[in-house]
């Protein structure tokens, strides 16, 4: 007869747990859900019989282990074979995911991912850093060409040219499955909240609601089986998600919601085992019974397969194929040497193929039936490959040209400024539309801006390396005590960890764990660029928000507080308000003519961040994120380069240190620089 253990050894084994992050479960949801257990009715049954309830009594020591105590060599070992890494990760990497899957300690599902799915590997064959026209057009050709199964994640989804291009996306992929005789499952999670989020933070939304949201009926639909599960966590646990899952193929990370709003944002896409990870993750937030259920539960994505690079190959065929149409495009229309005057002449598809290469005339033909016609794609995209560099440039990057000013989607031709970048850059947005080229850009200026303007950047062939998931799960209950979770332990051990240099882009900035890891690392001597919006959402962060105050007042604060040490601190520290491509000077959020919502931050140029998360309080306390974590200085290195290309923050954006904003002459801004 066994004795019951006491109190005092029930806490050491707790204790024990808590020092070893290896105690978690080797399953995942997705395997055990995927199983056929006649017990595990949903993804949340999976889920309540692998793993336990938080521990919150643990909160406080493994709070100290967390943010006090410094990762040693052997919990670094431990987090490399922990992690389902191609290869032994950086030691920058292994410190931060040492914390990241620590976390499960106390909470198992608070990066709402099983935590043996949490470190993967994969590659990033695309990145698109631009409007939603350029970002949704490639969610348009993978949504179209699914085979069994798309699962969908995003925030807001509003009635718009966004809206309707992944409308028209499942139109299009309902069209091909009923020509092929198949069916493909689609699941869309959207927060979109209803009454019934008042009882549960899940809830199918009825197929005869969906045409109220500008969501295509299921009468559209013949052969597609559609559910819309609407999550919203009351008071203030928004899901946040971003991302689409194709196929368990592919992985599609973004900033962007399903709205058209003025914003330069950042979508990447993702292959190889991460994608099982997006997958189990998919699973989780849905929590309910699949009705029907998926189709690609056995079918997990290839850890090592021959994975392909660059504009000529993709897994899918037409990502690419709809880009080597608008650059075939445009290429005829420089040889034609048309002014943008006459840029709305239409051009037959039979006089593309002398300008596309063998596999380019087969990628055209091969989605002629469901590819957008060549109006409809937002191409000011194609001088660089008209150009030799361009073909041996390291990472091909499909550039703009200010004489190829067609194909700006869902903008009216007669109302087009002159300047097709400002027309790219306008995109849907109907606040954005009268915003005009600044004023003292001369037209060499704009020539070699529009040519440097980099939307697509297909990346430098690489391997496999090492990501990691960095999610948070939502909490609706106010207050700001939510903050034990992979997203925010990462953030907050990058600052820590940081050797050289932190870069972030952020629409908001007022996290106290940010904000506190820039003047901790800015003391130490790291170097810190903050590019921030200004004045974004001013209304709902400032002050009596309880959010921690606007882009602005932080700023001041932080050169406020590095000053006070008398060290020279706050010379480690450069902030910069977003000013787009085609502008000498930020405009306020307010004017909504160009905000910029990228998510992104990099460490010491070897370990990038990206997804959906805020460097904001609600972001950090509350909400729903996915967020991806890289362990690679040349993806890094390109995403940088990426996104100093395609705006003009770095040349015009910089503050000074008394928080305000000048121009060349020192003339403050008349809205910013009071």
């Amino acid at each position: 007869m066994s004795i019951p253990l006491t109190r005092e050894e029930i806490d050491e084994i707790h204790d024990q747990k808590a020092e070893n992050i290896h105690f978690v479960s080797n399953e995942s949801v997705t395997s055990l859900y995927a199983s056929g257990d006649p017990a595990i009715k949903c993804p949340k049954d999976a889920v309540e019989m692998l793993f336990e309830k938080p521990a919150h009594r643990l909160r406080s020591k493994i709070k100290h282990e967390l943010f006090d105590h410094d990762v040693t060599q052997e919990e670094m070992d431990a987090a490399a074979e922990f992690g389902r890494f191609p290869h032994r990760p950086s030691d920058l990497f292994l410190k931060i995911f040492h914390g990241v899957v620590y976390t499960a300690q106390l909470d198992p599902m608070a990066g709402c991912i099983s935590p043996r799915l949490v470190g993967a590997s994969g590659v990033v064959p695309l990145s698109i850093i631009s409007t939603n026209p350029d970002i949704m057009h490639h969610y348009f050709h993978v949504i179209s060409h699914a085979q069994k199964e798309v699962l969908f994640a995003t925030c807001w989804w509003q009635k718009g040219g966004t809206a309707n291009l992944v409308c028209n996306a499942l139109r299009a992929l309902s069209k091909r499955a009923t020509q092929e005789k198949r069916h493909v499952i689609v699941k869309l999670m959207i927060d979109h909240f209803t009454k019934g989020n008042l009882v549960h933070a899940h809830t199918i939304l009825p197929p005869h609601k969906w045409a109220e949201s500008c969501i295509p009926t299921a009468e559209e639909l013949p052969n597609i089986s559609m559910e819309v599960n609407t999550y919203h966590r009351i008071v203030v646990g928004a899901f946040h998600c971003k991302y689409l899952v194709v196929d368990r193929k592919i992985a599609l990370l973004n900033s962007n919601n399903i709205y058209d709003r003025p914003n330069l944002e950042m979508m990447v896409h993702y292959e190889g085992d991460i994608v099982n990870s997006f997958y189990d993750t998919y699973l989780i937030s849905w929590q309910l019974p699949f009705q029907p259920n998926l189709g690609c539960l056995q079918e997990e994505a290839p850890v090592n397969q021959d994975f392909k690079f660059g504009v000529g190959v993709t897994t899918i065929e037409s990502v690419t194929g709809s880009l080597k149409e608008a650059v075939a495009q445009a290429r005829l229309r420089l040889q034609r040497n048309l002014n943008t005057e006459d840029e709305d002449d239409e051009i037959d598809p039979e006089e593309l193929s002398p300008y596309l290469g063998d596999e380019e005339q087969q990628s055209s033909s091969s989605s002629e039936q469901t590819a957008t016609p060549h109006h409809d794609f937002s191409s000011v995209v194609a001088k660089a490959l008209s150009e030799k560099k361009a073909a041996h440039s390291p990472n091909t990057l499909v550039k703009a040209s200010t004489q190829i000013a067609t194909n700006v989607v869902g903008v009216d031709s007669a109302s087009k400024p002159r300047n097709p970048l400002t027309a790219h850059l306008n995109g849907f947005s109907e606040t954005a539309q009268g915003t005009k080229t600044a004023a003292d850009l001369s037209p060499e200026a704009l020539e070699n801006l529009s040519t440097d303007f980099t939307p697509f950047v297909f990346h430098s062939p690489h391997k496999p390396f090492p990501i990691a998931l960095i999610n948070r799960l939502s909490h609706g209950a106010p207050g700001h005590r939510n903050t034990v979770n992979p997203q925010n332990v990462a953030w907050t051990s990058a600052f820590r960890y940081a050797q050289r240099s932190i870069f972030i882009q952020s629409p908001m900035f007022n996290a106290s764990g940010a904000v506190d890891g820039v003047i901790s690392a800015c003391q130490r001597g790291v170097q810190v660029v903050l590019w921030l919006d200004l004045g974004y959402d001013g209304k709902k962060e400032g002050f009596g928000t309880f959010q921690g105050g606007t882009n602005d007042h932080v700023a001041k604060k932080l050169y406020k507080k590095l000053k006070e040490g008398g060290d020279g601190a706050e010379n480690n520290l450069q902030v910069f308000w977003y000013t787009a491509k085609d502008q000498t000077h930020p405009f306020h959020f307010a004017q909504k003519k160009r905000n910029c919502h990228v998510k992104f931050m990099s460490i010491d140029d070897q370990v990038g961040i990206m997804g959906t998360g805020n460097m904001d309080t609600q972001t950090w306390c509350h909400s729903a994120e996915t967020n991806t974590m890289i362990d690679s200085p040349l993806i890094v290195k390109e995403w940088i380069e990426a996104l100093y290309k395609n705006q003009s923050t770095g040349q015009y954006g910089r503050i000074g240190q008394d928080g305000k904003w000048r121009d060349a002459n020192g003339n403050l801004d008349p809205r910013g620089g009071k």
